[in-house]
């Protein structure tokens, strides 16, 4: 299994559809074939509903997230659909904050929104795009039960973690998972551990038995 740290890698243009989107859309640009290169777009258009399911409630949303796309591809992304191809100065403001829903799945430490990228996963066709997506599936399982649960997940637990989750529609062999770990920065906790010690270090004052409580 070969980690990455996210540091080493690209910065992520729009963070509310992580990297595993991004690296699909740049598998997007690298498409010859103009009609399969759409009918990837379009698979990807949904995962990135799937994964964002709150921008619904905006105005327009469907164009929202097809101009999202083409700012996570530089803008240099051909592709057909029914809204124009924005162009780089049309950029305004970041986009809305997508908020966390509030009910949880039955792994309650990975959270709602996994259920949403297992059903996007669920509903692609086999190939190189599946493949990439389950692999960000893993890695955000792997980092969400390391950092809530301080728990190191094996691949054959993640495996079985996506076969549950998807009723068994997501059947994937263990050696096959390409997980990248997110290298978390833990607080110097050695001035706070200095001052509690210094704290009990410190001597009772003597009561003086010439002043009385009152």
């Amino acid at each position: 299994m070969e980690l990455q740290y996210n540091t080493q890698q690209e910065k992520i243009t729009l963070t509310e559809y992580g990297r595993g989107v991004q690296e699909m859309i740049e598998h997007l640009k690298l498409e010859k074939d103009r009609d399969k290169r759409n009918i990837l777009a379009h698979t990807v258009f949904r995962v990135m509903i799937n994964l964002n399911p709150d921008i619904k409630n905006q105005t327009d949303y469907e164009q929202t997230v097809w101009d999202h796309m083409h700012e996570i591809a530089h803008f240099d992304l051909d592709i057909d659909n029914e809204y124009p191809k924005p162009e780089p100065a049309t950029k305004k403001a970041p986009p809305e904050h997508l908020g966390y829903k509030a009910v949880l799945s039955k792994y309650r430490y990975y959270g709602r929104n996994l259920i949403d990228m297992i059903d996007g996963a669920k509903d692609m066709e086999d190939g190189e795009l599946k493949t990439m997506y389950i692999n960000y599936i893993a890695s955000f399982m792997v980092n969400s039960s390391k950092n809530w649960n301080e728990e190191d997940l094996t691949p054959e637990q993640i495996v079985q973690h996506l076969a549950d989750l998807s009723q068994g529609q997501l059947q994937v062999i263990p050696d096959s998972l390409d997980i990248h770990i997110e290298k978390v920065r833990r607080p110097n906790n050695r001035n706070s551990n200095n001052n509690n010690r210094n704290k009990g270090n410190k001597k009772k004052k003597n009561f003086n038995p010439k002043y009385k409580k009152r």
